[in-house]
């Protein structure tokens, strides 16, 4: 897209109102206008396949929710009308900060066996161990990005986060994180308590988790799997529902719940209690 139409484009967002009235979040702004630089400029009144050969191209290349709901706002501004643009690409709206059913929660989740996968796979230094704090902290992305070397003791693996609504928490990470946070502040020389750990903005930890899951595990992968498999797992282990509760910085018990619902443990909990009849047999 061309300097000038970005500068249009933006005014349109920060204007834009959705169904229910409110408007766009920043963090979703900002998204939209990093993607907006890929979209090709289009006149209004184009027919649909003159828009297929024109943006095909895109779409095939990035293929993701927020990819997708980009183009779709693009071309409302410029007059097209829902039903041209559903001819050209539909958008799902995916809520990536909340579970609301087992369903969307299974596909969040990876399991251990994939965790550790990219732990030995992935070969960037700082990824590697974004990867593994986020997995050990179950931290959210934002949280970890704004989190300073004052935040952290490296002797006893605890970090200090802001959750939602200005609510501090402490988390904990592994020692083979430790030793992997030392080494990397060590090389990069980060010193300065204000300092931030990670010089990197939450889009940025979301494209790079993108390309690793699609060159790694051939699937979609974003910050908060990291955050879902941490409390599944923890779940899975038979934690109970208030201390992963007290863990995630929820504000409700029935966000926890549905990690207690899907957990092996409980499963495994009511095969035992069941009994085996053919050992009564």
């Amino acid at each position: 897209m061309e300097k000038d139409e970005l500068l249009l484009f933006e005014d349109f967002l920060n204007a834009f109102s959705k169904k229910n009235g409110k408007g766009l979040g920043e963090k979703t702004k900002q998204g939209i206008l990093i993607l907006a630089k890929f979209i090709e400029t289009t006149s209004p009144g184009q027919a649909l396949e003159s828009l297929q050969k024109l943006h095909n191209p895109y779409l095939k290349e990035r293929n993701y929710p927020l990819a997708t709901y980009a183009l779709w706002i693009y071309l409302k501004s410029k007059g097209y009308e829902d039903k041209q643009i559903k001819e050209l690409a539909t958008f799902k709206k995916r809520n990536l900060s909340a579970i609301t059913d087992e369903e969307k929660l299974a596909a969040s989740v990876l399991s251990k066996k994939e965790i550790l996968y990219l732990g030995d796979n992935i070969k960037n230094q700082r990824d590697n161990l974004i990867v593994r704090l986020l997995y050990d902290t179950g931290a959210r992305v934002s949280e970890l990005a704004n989190a300073r070397i004052k935040d952290i003791d490296i002797d006893t693996g605890e970090m200090q986060v802001m959750g939602k609504g200005r609510k501090p928490r402490t988390v904990y990470f592994q020692k083979a994180t430790i030793e992997k946070l030392k080494t990397y502040l060590g090389e990069n020389e980060i010193t300065n308590p204000n300092s931030l750990i990670f010089a990197i903005k939450p889009i940025t930890i979301w494209y790079n988790l993108k390309k690793y899951g699609q060159e790694l595990l051939d699937r979609d992968l974003h910050p908060h799997m990291f955050r879902h498999s941490r409390l599944q797992h923890m779940a899975d282990e038979g934690v109970d529902s208030f201390a992963i509760k007290s863990y995630a910085g929820h504000s409700d018990i029935g966000t926890t719940q549905i990690y207690i619902k899907n957990s092996k443990f409980q499963r495994k909990l009511a095969f035992t209690k069941a009994g085996d009849i053919w050992k009564e047999k």
